[in-house]
């Protein structure tokens, strides 16, 4: 779509482009005529008058629109070919994208043991929807609390796990995936 205030200039170009040619034709069939006396002008019209009759015979099917369905066939042709290719462009673009975002984020940090078992909890716990809070995650890992809180909190300080605290009567300590840690799961851990 053209942008605000400028005109597509498709629809001039197409136009000067078809009067130039029916002008030219025209001068063209004039001056073959004229200079060259070949009658060629009247051999046209002689043709012209054979295709209206032919168009204007009643038929099942009228003939105008058997000449009318070959355009609409070439121009659904030409439109999608032209959007299986912008598609396939936007394709390569969304991969470029993925590369240069790669490239210019560093990569996930080096995980020790425990980290990884901690990681792979907090994963399972997204992947099935289930709130992962303190005791849900001691409880799935063979881990004591003191390794579970330290690991955690490792994680929370590479950015792979936040920590939501609720205030009031039943308050409570949740553990979530960060963004960086959700790929991390995505990528290192295989998840479905």
């Amino acid at each position: 779509m053209a942008a605000a205030g400028m005109r597509s200039p498709f629809a001039f170009k197409a136009t000067a482009y078809s009067a130039g040619g029916l002008f030219g034709a025209w001068i063209v069939t004039k001056l073959l005529d004229t200079h060259f006396d070949l009658k060629l002008f009247t051999d046209t019209e002689g043709w012209l008058s054979v295709a209206w009759d032919w168009l204007t015979l009643e038929t099942p099917v009228s003939n105008w629109l058997l000449l009318m369905i070959a355009p609409l066939i070439v121009f659904l042709s030409v439109a999608i070919y032209y959007t299986r290719t912008t598609e396939r462009a936007d394709g390569e673009l969304h991969e470029i994208e993925r590369r240069v975002y790669k490239k210019n984020n560093p990569q996930f940090p080096q995980l020790t043991d425990n980290e990884t078992i901690l990681m792979e909890a907090l994963a399972y716990h997204a992947n099935f929807r289930k709130i992962a809070n303190f005791d849900s995650v001691c409880k799935l890992v063979s881990l004591s609390t003191l390794e579970v809180e330290s690991g955690l909190k490792q994680l929370e300080v590479k950015r792979l796990v936040k920590r939501d605290v609720t205030r009031g009567t039943f308050g409570s300590t949740i553990f979530m995936l960060t963004l960086a840690g959700k790929d991390y799961a995505l990528e290192r851990l295989e998840l479905t």
